[in-house]
């Protein structure tokens, strides 16, 4: 059913197959759906073909979008999925899309809340997250034959004070109007977006990522 009363929508990526870590997002559901407030599930948007997901929030008030198949594959990008919940939930050009990857487990509401209020005050039209690089990219080369190297990023500095500033993007939380999502590229941002600096470095790609943080909160508690 369309939901046009509302302007902002928290929408979920939850696609079934991983093949780095099986049933990851099975795994990691819980972390993200339970920051979410109730008087918000209305305003929350499963978009998955994993069954097992769907019995799960079919007693909830959050909304599950049943994804087509071909939007299963793995060489679709996030930006068709993005498309296809604002098709299949006639949004508006000027509602706005909170994007929520599983891969965060440790993001709180607080941290949406704070950084949808930034996205709001500014009236930003799309925000990513980013943090600051392990390694920065003038220290980085690419592979070549016979064991040699070739600079990603031509330059001749050699002190690291004289390199420029830079991040990495972190999908921690993607923020952007529907009528901007065709402009972004495969990554979700394009030239106008706003990169929004965060300290948070999890980011669950292997089952050992989770394992790690299980035990780290365990030990905080």
């Amino acid at each position: 059913m369309p939901l046009k009363s509302a302007s902002t929508f928290f929408v979920i990526p939850a696609r079934r197959n991983s093949k780095g870590f099986p049933f990851k997002n099975r795994k990691l559901l819980d972390y993200t759906i339970n920051e979410i407030p109730i008087e918000l599930h209305g305003k929350t948007i499963v978009s998955t073909d994993d069954e097992e997901i769907i019995e799960k929030l079919s007693h909830t008030g959050i909304n599950v979008l049943k994804r087509d198949e071909k939007l299963c594959l793995d060489d679709v990008n996030i930006r068709n999925v993005m498309m296809d919940v604002a098709d299949k939930f006639d949004m508006n050009p000027n509602d706005t899309i909170v994007m929520l990857y599983l891969t965060s487990p440790d993001r709180k509401f607080s941290d949406i809340k704070k950084i949808l209020g930034y996205y709001d005050e500014r009236k930003i039209r799309t925000l990513t997250c980013c943090v600051e690089p392990k390694t920065h990219p003038y220290l980085c080369l690419y592979k070549k034959e016979g064991e040699k190297g070739e600079q990603i990023v031509k330059h001749d500095l050699y002190r690291r004070q004289d390199y420029p500033e830079c991040f990495e993007v972190r999908h921690f939380i993607c923020i952007f109007q529907v009528g901007e999502i065709q402009k972004l590229n495969k990554n979700m941002y394009n030239e106008n977006t706003v990169f929004y600096k965060i300290d948070n470095d999890m980011d669950v790609d292997y089952e050992n990522d989770l394992q790690e943080f299980i035990k780290s909160n365990t030990i905080k508690e």
